[in-house]
């Protein structure tokens, strides 16, 4: 079963230190808030990490999204772009952020295998992120989609810094 819940910066599943705080690792459909200093990562390809943030209260969460739509079958709520904003959004509040404050930055959409169409899975998830986003009325402030490489993501909810490195590249904030 994915991830969803809260993380504490005390939580015993920090799995590293970073400079202030633990570096938190959610895996695909995984969904979880973390309080700064704490960072929360993921590692995409095809999918969508969504990185939302109350920098004002220091929350932050992650959520690794595989498909546009939980219409396309069964799972945790993390797995479609529908379900897995509404339940971040939802758990952000719960470990105190303003609804009002929370902004949204987003990464990954590659095209794995094959060309990169309005049909591609990356593409779509990219879509429909961007649209349950827009229906919570939460400002996307940076993305980096696309391309055929897998990326690793990296939140640091304090300043709401998003660290995006592309497999063979340098780390780059959006």
């Amino acid at each position: 079963m994915a991830a969803t819940h809260t993380i504490s910066p005390s939580s015993a599943m920090a799995l590293e230190e970073n400079k202030a705080g633990k570096v938190h690792s959610i895996g695909i459909a995984g969904i979880a808030v973390v309080q700064a200093p704490d960072c929360i990562r993921t590692v995409l390809g095809s999918c969508i990490g969504i990185a939302l943030f109350d920098c004002q209260k220091g929350i932050g969460g992650l959520a690794h999204v595989i498909l546009p739509s939980s219409k396309e079958g069964a799972g945790d709520p993390g797995k479609f772009a529908d379900t897995a904003v509404d339940v971040l959004i939802e758990r952000m509040v719960e470990a105190g952020a303003n609804s009002k404050m929370i902004q949204a930055k987003i990464s990954g959409g590659s095209v794995m295998f094959g060309d990169q169409t309005s049909k591609s899975l990356g593409v779509r998830n990219e879509a429909a992120v961007k649209k349950r986003l827009t229906h919570h009325g939460i400002k996307l402030l940076a993305s980096d989609t696309g391309g055929k490489k897998g990326r690793k993501m990296l939140l640091d909810p304090s300043q709401g810094d998003v660290t995006v490195e592309i497999i063979g590249q340098e780390p780059a904030k959006i």
